[in-house]
């Protein structure tokens, strides 16, 4: 428009004017405006930096748990670690995870992560630790892009809980020649073959926990030369058979279906294992390991074993099947037993199985045996009667069997400290059973039919155990044995620190049958014995701590002196209407906790009690359910009575005796007026006759 007024050349020397100006101008306008999109641009990425939610300390960001959708890509460049748990990922892509090339550990675990963008771990060249556990890896494109790849420092994996199955783990896997820990547990892996842990000479753990694996081809492992620790529990294995891994140094093969457990038949070398699990499985025999020297711990609970015979004494047979721990249809007779296989084991656990007897030559050689668990097996009797026969045993499990004979020798578990025998059928046993056992702690039998002997002036019924003169125990339970009598002086010269008589009903308890326990007397239970008094001294007994009286017939305690050091008593279930302050006064600087419920507590007259409950000095359990009467009557909730409602029923109780009191003497006051009368008139009827 205006080009059309103007003349040609003029208006040609005012266009080419016009366009230096603008060329000038625009120049000016972009720097301007790169330098307000770089302000602009540091302004966003300071804001976003402040609006990450991850923290970041010594170079570790910490962004778990935070419902992040991607990895962030604000975060310092410099960070070392980097701990994305928790969140809802679901790719991880070079950008911007490649930004961070310092990082040594990355953990992506508990995702969605269900892609893995090709090379996005090789723009980490320090990455040491990786955890993809707990994703999608099998159910997406992450297998598409190539696996890993080479991690050539990558020292530990875990893809435990991903779905893998088939040949997807060995297209995940890439080439790790540092990798030493390695987690494929809670997948879906069904067999292992000759090649899936190519490419990762240096791994030492291997964890398989958890798959459905049914298969392991000969020499999968070949390729893990410094394997040791190898998990294979939670799986479907049925055997194992020629055992070969010599370095292997533990072992779990628990929860799987393995009916028989053999090893090569001629080692090469030496086998290391030290820890071996096989609890949970179907093994009918102990398994022959003769070629484990050096194992200490051995769990072969839960399975169908029954153990064998043996031989007669004097068997010359050194080949034969009973000789040491190679008892077992599955022993190698050509094996040399001249090693006493399992000589250096610790731990071992045969509970849970189906074992009668064992016999003597089946535990000879466990010098070193510290831990042995027999228990819920079907032993009817156990017996230990050779010298020094397991020297350093110091616990021995023979719980819940149906042991009916106990026979120890002389010079017998030397070291033994606790012997768990509850739940059994012992009834009578040799007197000086246990006195025999120069380091016993701890002894429990609950639910035997054990009796007590008394001290030197009452030594007891035949049959009875002597308790007395074992200077190194300290805890003992005897509940539910059907205890008749507990006996003066039955636990003399045996410093008890704790004693369990509970759950013998009818028990009698004479004097002085806790005599000599004063002194050291910590814990004391007779609850559920139908106790109608307490001949035991109990203000006597300082060092007392906890005292269980609870589902007696008791009605009243012996006056405490502040002497005691009693922290809990339950009087549950009993009898008790009062308890006086000159009884209890006592106990206000020592007791804790005290049990009443189940009592016909008086609402008036427990002016000790009703302290305890508003001053909070004595924590009275579940006082808000704790009722106490008036008279016989009325109940009410202790807390709740206050001293004028004593003071109001004592006034009722006054009249009514008054009043009850004038009724009586105006009946006998009006009876006697009646009976005159009648007499003066029968006098009267009598004259008028006359």
């Amino acid at each position: 428009m205006y080009g059309a007024d103007c003349p040609v050349l003029e208006g040609s020397k005012k266009a080419n004017s016009g366009v230096g100006c603008c060329s000038e101008g625009r120049a000016m306008s972009h720097q301007i405006l790169l330098l307000l999109a770089m302000l602009t641009l540091g302004l966003a990425i300071s804001q976003r930096r402040e609006q990450v939610p991850c923290r970041t300390v010594n170079k570790e960001a910490l962004c778990h748990g935070l419902g992040l959708l991607q990895v962030p890509s604000v975060l310092s460049l410099d960070i070392q670690a980097l701990y994305l748990s928790g969140n809802q990922l679901q790719s991880i892509l070079v950008s911007p995870l490649g930004f961070y090339t310092a990082l040594r550990h990355l953990d992506l675990s508990d995702n969605q992560i269900s892609f893995l963008q090709a090379g996005v771990f090789q723009a980490l060249p320090y990455l040491e630790h990786l955890n993809l556990a707990h994703n999608r890896l099998a159910t997406g494109m992450a297998l598409n892009s190539g696996g890993l790849g080479r991690l050539p420092l990558l020292v530990s994996l875990d893809l435990s809980g991903n779905s893998l199955h088939g040949n997807l783990v060995e297209r995940l896997l890439g080439e790790t020649p540092r990798l030493r820990t390695l987690s494929l547990a809670e997948n879906s892996l069904t067999r292992l073959a000759r090649h899936t842990f190519w490419g990762m000479p240096a791994v030492e753990q291997l964890d398989l926990h958890s798959n459905v694996l049914m298969d392991i081809e000969d020499g999968a492992f070949e390729a893990l030369p410094h394997l040791t620790h190898l998990n294979l529990s939670r799986n479907s294995l049925t055997c194992i058979s020629d055992f070969s891994l010599q370095q292997l140094q533990v072992l779990d093969l628990s929860c799987n279906s393995i009916e028989a457990f053999q090893t090569a038949p001629e080692p090469q070398a030496q086998f290391q294992l030290a820890w071996l699990d096989l609890r949970e499985n179907k093994l009918l025999h102990f398994p022959d390991l003769a070629v484990f020297p050096r194992l200490i711990y051995l769990n072969v609970s839960n399975n169908l074993i029954q153990l064998p015979a043996g031989l007669p004494r004097g068997s010359e047979d050194l080949h034969a099947p009973s000789e040491g721990w190679s008892a077992s249809p599955l022993s190698n007779p050509s094996r040399n037993a001249s090693t006493h296989p399992l000589s250096q084991l610790l731990n071992l656990d045969l509970s849970y199985n189906e074992i009668e007897l064992v016999p003597a030559s089946f535990l000879e050689h466990l010098t070193s045996l510290r831990f042995l668990n027999l228990s819920r097996n079907c032993l009817r009797s156990f017996e230990a009667r050779q010298v020094d026969s397991l020297p350093c045993l110091v616990l021995l499990d023979l719980s819940h069997n149906v042991l009916e004979a106990l026979e120890l020798g002389t010079k017998v578990l030397g070291s033994l400290q606790t012997l768990l025998l509850q739940d059994n059928a012992l009834q009578e046993l040799p007197p000086y059973t246990f006195a025999s056992l120069a380091s016993l702690q701890r002894l429990n039998l609950q639910g035997n039919q054990v009796s007590p002997c008394g001290g030197p002036a009452e030594p007891g019924p035949p049959g009875c155990v002597d308790f007395s003169g074992i200077p190194t125990l300290h805890v003992l339970n005897m509940a539910g044995n059907s205890m008749e009598m507990l006996r003066a002086g039955s636990f003399l010269h045996t410093p008890l620190t704790e004693l369990d008589l509970s759950t013998n009903p009818g028990l009698d308890v004479a004097t002085g049958a806790l005599v000599g326990l004063e002194a050291s007397l910590e814990v004391l239970e007779l609850q559920g014995n139908g106790l109608t008094v307490l001949r035991v001294d109990l203000p006597c007994f300082l060092r007392l701590k906890r005292l269980n009286l609870a589902e007696n017939q008791l009605s009243h305690l012996p006056a405490w002196t502040r002497a005691v050091s009693l922290e809990v008593l339950d009087l549950r279930n009993n009898s008790f209407s009062l308890l006086p302050g000159n009884a209890m006064g006592g106990l206000e600087t020592s007791l804790r906790r005290l049990y009443l419920q189940g009592n016909p507590l008086s609402c008036c007259g427990n002016g000790w009690l009703a302290a305890q409950l508003h001053q909070g000095r004595v924590d009275v359990d579940a006082t808000q359910d704790l009722i106490c009467r008036f008279g016989s009557q009325e109940e009410l909730s202790l807390s709740l009575v206050r001293p004028e409602d004593c003071e109001k029923g004592g006034l009722k109780n006054v009249n009514l005796i008054l009043l009850l009191s004038f009724t009586l003497v105006s009946a006998i006051v009006l009876t006697t007026l009646a009976t005159i009368c009648f007499l003066r008139r029968q006098k009267l009827s009598q004259q008028y006759k006359a």
